[in-house]
């Protein structure tokens, strides 16, 4: 796999590295930050996604309905023959709760938090697996 655009890579891998530190240093007081942590957590793995989508394409995403890069993402899958999909449905569970996170009157219960926390560190360590070469690099300055 070769990077399409290191810096513009680097710059989400930061992000998403920078949301999910947040992520963690909230995550003992979920009670204080509940929805701070689930956004935290659903912004590293939109920012991570951002980030295997232009270095693989060169170009980022521009939609407002996250939900695409979930596709994008199992697209990109199998284009690059990752067979393991795993961290696409965890994206997908993500995205799936950005509405009652940021938007609606329900409120994001513990254990939607824990799990949020969860998927966040699943899809994190699935992308620097199944796409080393792409985010690794990038973070080298490759």
């Amino acid at each position: 796999m070769k990077n399409l655009d290191s810096v513009a890579t680097r710059q989400y891998i930061e992000k998403a590295d920078h949301f999910l530190q947040g992520m963690k240093l909230l995550a003992d007081d979920i009670k204080s930050y509940r929805s701070g942590i689930g956004l935290l957590a659903i912004h590293s793995a939109i920012s991570l996604s951002d980030a295997i989508k232009v270095g693989l394409t060169g170009k980022r995403g521009k939609y407002q309905d996250h939900a695409r890069s979930a596709r994008e993402l199992s697209r990109l899958c199998a284009s690059n023959k990752v067979s393991n999909t795993q961290g696409v449905n965890h994206l997908a569970w993500l995205l799936d709760k950005k509405n009652v996170v940021a938007y609606e009157h329900r409120r994001f219960d513990d254990d939607s938090v824990r799990l949020a926390v969860d998927k966040a560190e699943k899809f994190s360590a699935w992308a620097y697996n199944y796409f080393k070469e792409i985010l690794r690099r990038a973070q080298a300055g490759a």
